[in-house]
């Protein structure tokens, strides 16, 4: 037969079945030869015995097989019975042998008869279980193998029943095949006492497969472009063992990788457990050890971790190694760790941690590696070093950015109940700090928990997280905690005392109402709130002071460029932020936009890396209102919902005043009322209104209510709010230009002279670095003042709007001076016609004088007489956006309509502009830049335009703009109009 065409080709194999053949065949030698198959585990012995096996019987010889088994070697007779019972098979007629075999196998599992080896065999034994075998052997034609697999598995016994048929062998040549790992315990100890072994035997060693050879094996089964694709990452993954290349050629059968990485799935982690099960229990054993450290371990550490000595420790390793498991202490692939994880129990997973966390303190790791096997261990060792370890590494999570873990290490560290009572406080205070960051109500939740600090431990912070409930509005346990600190400062740590001080001041920022709650809190005196900024005691008292001057007197260059220092001078953690925070909103009321929008900024980026989800929802928060300052709706409407998404509603506590105040603000600002009513809607804390965030949500409000038609709920609102900031001596206008707002409320009531006497009261209190507020007031008093002094007014806000920053307020009132100016040039026109108008009336009323040369219409008694300019947008209380009167130009029958339709057809000033910007070809993104608002806006006040004028394209609007804008440049030069002498007649 053609051999070649039956057996498939082993790969890097050839060699040791042609030796195996020779061994067989060598008329030379024996009767008794041995080959001996070593290797490491997955290497190919038994696949390579199986291919041996049929090319014996295919060349007519007889193969007998047995396999040993690490679980079944104390069995007596184990492997002798699989050879006996296969000889029995192929010469029936041994059953009496067979019988006793079995009675052997009985007598010995009971106890009767030894089955160690370590007594002879008997007489009757040699007599009945292995001659009748060395009889089917003499029997059997052709060559006869006996090949043994997992030979170092084999029972004792057995052992010594193939010694003793090797020593009885006639003639006829035996070949006995044995297959074994070199790396564990050898049962040859057995055959060399009992014969020799040389010189007819042959040791084969099978060496992993190169990487040529995983090529080709790769090409066999998968094809020669996956093989070249995926050859190299599998012999880097496998280190060439051919169970493990099995495994992956199942997994990557039916995959195609685009990357070219092969797919490392089932067929791999079952073959890598296979192989460890074949290793032994000491494999296993380390083999799970190694797969709960997390980085590289010194041979000391595993020899603690698997108790054994360094000897026995690295011939595992080296097994391992060699079985492609294990590259030096590491797995050569995550999934072969991964599949031990998985396959360790869960208990035996979590003991295991816990000593592996004492094995590592004790060789003196790194804190959070050890905290991180605490944290899975169960139960975690006895003593106080594993709450130190777990305090330690979640410090160093903080520092280095992972305050999940931090916060996991403190949880498990509070759970543990050291016995030290200060490492409960620092464990607690920490803890405390980071769900500050995150969570503001579960921080709150365990403020109880916050005992007095030990002495030597720094209780720096302790009055400043007493006053934490502040922020969710309870001020009650604010007040409470600080009273507890001042009541015995010797129990709490050297400092606590002087951060009382810092905390009464944020409450009496905070809480200006609530003063007579914390009469009974009595601490030294720290620096006054308006104490210049010598020396301040720390960064906490820093930042109340700064606020303290700004709500007190106003913002003025030294507290600016003392809150542009700060900003350098300190990085974003728990004692900076809140002077960081103030520092940012003096820069914002003092109008310095671009370094507040530049630290906040970089502060919003850092509290984002932290992460602080707390800080970073209130940076967000002032950036909204940095950008409604700047008149950027669009994007201050986006930031300031970032800012309410970033944290949940009750964790912003009071402080959500600031984001809804913003947003209400901005949507009215830019015409989406929807978006203000939805922010009305969101619920706010009954407290909010005691603080000075709440000043910011009322006017908000109140500009809502004007908007809506209600003058006299926000004139309500506006002067709630005066009342206050009067209360809490906080009246400063660049914080909250109530007057200012009240005086449109006033307006809208038709009630002139109070919304005079409120702007001009408004103006008297706005020094010269309050140019928002100034302006504010100026453009109030322009529309309830004299006609005559509106002009000056409104340029002058225009300087004051263009010195902050503000540019949409800027573009408002520049588009009402362009609206006078507008009006003058109509005026102008109108005189012009109306003269025009006369001298073709007067021919008809001479001839129409018996009725009465008086008859005038209606239309030409409201005309204004020479000279006199359009009445103000703001002049009629009950109109404040009236529009100016113009003299109607009659076009001829059929005609189609002048550019005076556009005030005929009663537009408001923002859609006329835009539609004489249209019409003299601007595009949509061009109008909204000329005039300051947003493409939106541009599109909804064309479609008005469109549909009160009755066309339908941009070149409709154009034609029909172009009259007008004729008729103004001769009007200006003192020339009739393009056209009317023709319509006059």
């Amino acid at each position: 037969m053609n051999a070649q065409a039956v057996f498939p080709v082993l790969q890097e194999r050839a060699d040791d079945l042609a030796a195996l053949r020779q061994l067989l065949t060598d008329d030379r030698l024996g009767p008794a030869r041995f080959a001996f198959l070593s290797g490491p585990t997955g290497c190919g012995k038994s696949e390579l015995l199986r291919t041996f096996a049929r090319q014996v019987t295919h060349d007519g010889g007889t193969y007998l097989g047995a396999t040993a088994s690490r679980t079944e070697h104390l069995v007596p007779f184990g492997v002798w019975a699989q050879l006996f019972r296969g000889a029995a098979f192929l010469l029936p007629g041994n059953g009496d042998a067979a019988g006793l075999l079995d009675g052997a196998q009985r007598h010995a599992a009971a106890g009767e008869a030894p089955g160690d080896g370590t007594v002879p065999l008997s007489a009757q034994v040699v007599n009945t279980l292995c001659l009748p075998l060395l009889d089917a052997v003499e029997r059997l034609p052709g060559p006869v193998v006996l090949g043994i697999d997992d030979f170092q598995h084999a029972d004792a016994v057995s052992l010594q029943c193939l010694a003793a048929v090797a020593r009885r062998l006639g003639a006829k040549p035996v070949l006995i095949v044995l297959g074994e790992a070199p790396d564990l315990p050898s049962a040859q100890a057995v055959l060399q006492a009992e014969l020799p072994l040389e010189p007819h035997s042959r040791r084969l060693r099978l060496r992993p497969l190169s990487r040529p050879a995983v090529r080709d094996l790769l090409t066999e089964h998968l094809g020669a472009a996956a093989a070249e694709r995926l050859s190299d990452a599998c012999y880097d993954i496998t280190a060439g063992n051919p169970l493990q290349v099995h495994g992956l050629i199942a997994d990557n059968r039916w995959s195609d990788p685009a990357d070219g990485a092969p797919a490392v799935d089932s067929g791999y982690t079952a073959a890598v457990l296979s192989c460890l099960h074949r290793c032994g229990d000491e494999a296993q054993a380390l083999a799970r050890h190694i797969a709960l450290l997390d980085d590289p371990a010194s041979t000391r550490v595993l020899t603690q971790l698997a108790g054994v000595d360094t000897t026995t420790l690295m011939r595992t390793v080296n097994t391992l190694n060699n079985a492609g498991v294990l590259s030096g202490s590491r797995f050569r692939h995550a999934k072969a760790r991964a599949a031990v994880l998985d396959n360790t129990a869960p208990s035996l997973r979590a003991a295991l941690r816990g000593r592996v966390a004492e094995v590592l303190y004790r060789g003196g790791a790194a804190p959070v590696t050890i905290a991180r096997q605490l944290l899975a261990a169960s139960p975690v060792p006895d003593g106080d070093w594993a709450a130190e370890i777990l305090d330690e590494a979640a410090r160093t999570a903080l520092r280095g950015g992972e305050p999940d873990l931090a916060h996991d290490c403190l949880v498990r560290a509070r759970e543990l109940e050291p016995s030290d009572e200060k490492l409960r406080a620092s464990i607690t205070a920490t803890l405390f700090d980071i769900e500050w960051r995150t969570d503001p109500c579960a921080a709150v939740r365990g403020l109880p928990a916050l005992a007095p600090a030990p002495d030597g431990l720094d209780g720096t912070d302790e009055g400043l997280r007493a006053a934490v409930p502040l922020w969710l509005d309870d001020v009650e346990s604010a007040v409470a905690g600080l009273q507890r600190i001042n009541a015995a400062p010797e129990v709490y740590a050297p400092g606590a005392a002087a951060h009382v001080q810092a905390s009464l001041q944020w409450l009496r920022l905070g809480y200006p109402s609530a003063t007579g709650r914390w009469e009974t809190v009595d601490v030294t005196e720290g620096p006054a709130p308006t104490t210049p900024f010598a020396d301040p005691l720390s960064p906490e008292v820093q930042g109340a002071v700064l606020l303290s001057r700004l709500s007190g007197t106003g913002p003025d260059t030294a507290l600016a460029d003392e809150a542009e220092r700060l900003l350098r001078r300190y990085r974003l953690n728990e004692r900076s932020f809140a002077v960081l925070l103030s520092a940012l909103i003096t820069l914002l009321y003092s109008d310095r936009l671009d370094a507040a929008d530049a630290a906040c900024r970089r502060l919003t980026a850092e509290a984002q890396r932290i992460p602080a989800q707390n800080w970073q929802a209130l940076f967000t928060a002032v950036r909204a209102e940095l950008a409604l300052k700047r008149g950027k709706l669009a994007d201050t409407i986006q930031l300031a919902h970032t800012a309410l998404s970033t944290i949940s509603q009750d964790s912003w506590g009071v402080g959500i005043g600031m984001p809804l105040g913003t947003l209400i603000m901005a949507g009215i600002a830019s015409g989406q009322l929807e978006i203000a009513r939805r922010a009305l809607r969101v619920p706010v804390p009954d407290t909010l209104f005691e603080t000075p965030i709440g000043l910011h949500y009322l006017r908000a409000r109140g500009r809502h209510h004007l908007a809506t038609g209600q003058p006299q709920a926000a004139l309500d609102e506006f002067t709630a709010i005066g009342a206050l900031m009067a209360e809490w001596a906080m009246d400063v206008p660049a914080l909250v230009p109530w007057r200012s707002e009240a005086a449109w409320a006033c307006l809208a009531l038709g009630d002139r002279t109070r919304a005079r006497a409120l702007a001009q009261a408004q103006l008297g209190r706005c020094t010269a670095l309050q140019a928002r507020a100034r302006g504010e007031a100026l453009h109030a008093l322009a529309a309830c003042g004299p006609a005559e002094r509106r002009t000056a007014l409104l340029e002058e806000a225009a300087t004051a709007f263009a010195e902050c920053g503000a540019l949409h307020d800027r573009a408002a009132v520049q588009r009402e001076l362009d609206g006078i100016e507008q009006r003058k040039e109509l005026s102008t026109l109108g005189e012009w016609q109306t003269v025009m108008e006369r001298q073709e009336v007067e021919p008809k009323e001479s001839e129409a004088a018996p009725r009465g040369r008086s008859a005038t219409t209606s239309a030409q008694r409201s005309r204004p007489r020479p000279g006199q300019t359009a009445p103000s947008p703001r002049t009629t209380a009950t109109a404040p956006r009236q529009q100016p009167f113009v003299p109607t130009v009659r076009p001829p029958h059929g005609a189609r309509p002048d550019g005076e339709s556009l005030i005929q057809a009663n537009l408001s000033d923002a859609e006329r502009r835009v539609a004489e910007l249209a019409a003299g070809g601007h595009s949509n993104r061009q109008i909204a830049a000329r005039l300051y608002i947003t493409v939106s806006t541009v599109e909804q006040h064309l479609t008005r335009v469109y549909r009160k004028l009755h066309v339908k394209r941009r070149t409709d609007l154009a034609a029909m703009l172009r009259p007008r804008t004729a008729a103004l440049a001769h009007a200006a030069n003192g020339h009739a109009p393009q056209g009317q002498d023709s319509a006059a007649h």
